[in-house]
């Protein structure tokens, strides 16, 4: 948001006395003063007819103004999206990053990507899987729940003790040299540490809230699909992180990612 600083320089650049723009904006003077002395702010209407009246170029901030309601309005179209729909997504993008490793070969991109990869669908499939058969079996509703929260536990505690020992475990199975310790590795490991952070949190309200019945202690249980939609996020970012990071080097001749 620009200041009243902000505002008289641009009125003073452009030329315009503070009467003449009172009488751009069908205001008084003091108005004037007062949005350029920051005692009150110009409402956006008048904000813009300000710039207009200053011959700034509106294009940069009107662009900025619509990708902004685009990322809003995603933000609010995720919870309506379905789960499979952004499993397949996820699942899809990562797989682009295994190829292009590959492409590019590089080791490490390739390994990262392809581990976050298969540990999501071996989660998903294997949940799915386990909650099937139980209610198959007509197991009781706090036995599916737990068996599914136990084993995704299980599985991101595997993901951390994977991403923290993937070159050790790479040297020793792949007897490659190609393969490097990278600070996204450790990036990598923090992320599933969150995922079995909010993992346990989730297994645990719904403990006390099943045997306690304590309804106030719902709030991980309600928004855990947005707490996984953010873990999704942040390996996307790193493995994109991770191609552009690759892309520099290959231009410098090297390549560390």
């Amino acid at each position: 948001m620009l200041d009243g600083n902000d505002l008289k320089s641009v009125r003073k650049n452009a030329g315009i006395s503070q009467t003449d723009m009172a009488k751009k904006l069908d205001c008084d003077r003091r108005t004037i003063i007062n949005y350029e002395q920051g005692v009150c702010e110009p409402k956006a209407s008048q904000l813009f007819r300000w710039l207009s009246a200053c011959k700034v170029d509106l294009k940069p901030l009107a662009s900025q103004l619509q990708h902004f309601k685009e990322s809003i309005f995603v933000l609010f179209a995720l919870p309506f999206i379905s789960p499979e729909i952004v499993s397949a997504g996820y699942v899809g993008v990562v797989a682009l990053c295994v190829l292009y490793g590959l492409f590019r070969q590089s080791v490490n991109i390739t390994q990262i990507a392809m581990m976050f990869c298969v540990i999501y669908t071996f989660e998903y499939l294997i949940t799915a899987l386990i909650t099937s058969e139980l209610k198959s079996l007509e197991a009781s509703k706090y036995l599916v729940a737990n068996s599914h929260f136990t084993f995704q536990i299980c599985t991101s505690i595997l993901a951390v003790f994977a991403f923290k020992n993937r070159v050790s475990i790479s040297i020793y199975i792949l007897e490659s040299t190609k393969v490097t310790e990278t600070f996204f590795d450790n990036m990598a490991t923090w992320i599933y540490v969150y995922h079995t952070f909010i993992a346990v949190l989730l297994a645990i309200e719904y403990t006390i809230d099943y045997k306690y019945n304590i309804k106030h202690l719902s709030f991980i249980y309600e928004h855990f699909e947005k707490f996984a939609h953010a873990a999704m996020i942040l390996a996307i970012w790193l493995l994109i992180a991770m191609i552009i990071c690759h892309e520099k080097e290959l231009k410098n001749g090297n390549s560390q990612c």
